[in-house]
């Protein structure tokens, strides 16, 4: 009997230990990792935007001068938890603009505006 007892509290120590673990959706979620970023800015205006600005492959960002629209860029990049990714516009004059950030094909952030210059971010969860 009194062997019964540690084997007891061992086994409920087991069972706390194995159910703490983390659920199989965390995987994914592992960092750094790497992700396609797609940036894409369309408007009902036909004109094209003075600029578009977007975080790049280097940590940096780029400017596009008078791109046409409907704009597409995608990139590959390395992130981490909580890195942030930003994708902005100026316009003149002012013109309905809709900017989206796609992770690995998934609109993860969509917003639509009626400002001469927005900007929208997304961070990694």
């Amino acid at each position: 009997m009194k062997l019964f007892k540690p084997s007891l509290f061992i086994a409920f120590i087991m069972f706390l230990a194995t159910s703490c673990k983390k659920s199989g959706s965390d995987i994914g979620n592992n960092y750094p990792k790497q992700v396609n970023i797609t940036y894409r800015v369309s408007s009902t205006a036909t004109n094209s935007l003075v600029s578009i600005t977007y975080d790049n492959e280097t940590g940096g960002q780029t400017t596009v001068n008078n791109p046409s629209l409907p704009f597409t860029k995608t990139i590959t990049k390395t992130v981490n938890k909580n890195n942030i990714i930003t994708l902005g516009y100026f316009v003149n004059p002012d013109q309905t603009v809709k900017l989206e950030i796609l992770v690995n094909n998934e609109v993860v952030k969509s917003q639509t505006y009626s400002n001469p210059n927005s900007a929208m971010s997304y961070t990694f969860q």
